[in-house]
C-alpha cells in the first residue's frame, strides 16, 4: 500500500485534488486484483434521523482509506477515520496525505467492539432534565449507537429529534454590561433552558467555567450539560 501511494505521488506530484488521487489509487489496486470501492456510504439512523458518511476508499472489504491534501495530518483526521471504523464495524484504516513533498501516511486502528461501546454508565449531577424529552432521546440514541462517536453526530441527532416551536437551535441575545453585543446560536430545550453536548476527556472544571461564562451573558436561566466521555456519560444542570 505504501508503495502504491508513493507511486501515485511520484507520477502525479502533490497538487491534485483528493478525488484525483483517490481515483488513481483505486485504479492501481484494481489492476493488481485488489478489490477497492470508492465513496462507500455509511448511513447512521435513529427513528426518523439519518446522516450519511462516505469512505474515500474501502480496500479488500475491510480497510478504510482516507485521502487528504492538507498541509499536515492532524488529530481531527484520525478522529474521522475512527468514526468511520466504529460506524462500519471495522478495525483498521489508513490516512494518506498527498500534499507534502513526500507522502505522509499512518495507520489508524481500534479494538472497540459494538458491545464495548454499549457498556456506558450515567452520572447525574444536579440534573433537572430527568424524564424530559432531551434525556429520553439522548438515552435512546446512546442505547442504539453506543458511545465513543463524535459529539457532533449526537448533537445533530438530538437537535433533530427534539425540534419544536420552542426547542431547537436559536439565536440568543448576548448581554455584556447591560448592552446587547450580538446573538449567539444555542441549543434550546425551552425558552429559558439551553443544552450543550461535549465529549471532553479532561479539564472538566475549566470547561464548566467557560460554559458558565457563556450562560452569564445570556437571558438563559439554566443549561443542561451532557458530556460523553467514552464509557462515562455525565448529565449536569448549570444555573445562572
Amino acid at each position: 500500500a505504501c508503495a502504491r501511494c508513493c507511486g501515485v505521488h511520484n507520477t502525479m506530484g502533490r497538487f491534485f485534488d483528493e478525488k484525483i488521487y483517490q481515483a488513481e489509487f483505486r485504479e492501481r489496486c484494481l489492476r493488481m486484483g485488489i478489490d477497492a470501492r470508492r465513496e462507500v456510504e455509511i448511513r447512521v439512523r435513529h427513528l426518523d434521523f439519518s446522516k450519511s458518511y462516505y469512505i474515500d476508499l474501502l480496500v479488500s472489504q475491510g480497510c478504510v482509506y482516507e485521502f487528504k491534501t492538507a498541509t499536515a495530518l492532524n488529530p481531527a483526521h484520525d478522529k474521522q477515520v475512527i468514526q468511520y471504523l466504529l460506524l462500519a464495524g471495522l478495525n483498521h484504516g489508513k490516512l494518506v496525505n498527498f500534499r507534502p513533498r513526500s507522502v505522509d501516511s499512518r495507520f489508524v486502528s481500534t479494538s472497540l467492539r459494538r458491545e464495548d461501546r454499549s457498556a456506558f454508565t450515567i452520572e447525574a449531577i444536579d440534573w433537572q432534565g430527568r424524564d424530559g424529552i432531551l434525556e429520553h432521546n439522548l438515552l435512546a440514541i446512546l442505547n442504539d449507537w453506543g458511545t465513543f462517536l463524535e459529539a457532533g453526530l449526537y448533537r445533530e441527532a438530538l437537535l433533530h429529534l427534539t425540534q419544536s416551536p420552542v426547542s431547537g437551535e436559536f439565536a440568543v441575545p448576548v448581554i455584556i454590561n447591560g448592552r446587547e453585543t450580538g446573538h449567539q446560536n444555542l441549543c434550546m430545550s425551552d425558552e429559558d433552558t439551553a443544552w450543550h453536548l461535549s465529549a471532553i476527556r479532561k479539564h472538566h472544571t475549566s470547561y464548566e467555567l467557560h460554559i458558565r461564562r457563556l450562560l452569564t451573558h445570556t437571558p438563559v436561566t439554566r443549561l443542561h450539560w451532557i458530556n460523553i466521555n467514552q464509557r462515562q456519560v455525565t448529565l449536569k444542570t448549570l444555573f445562572q
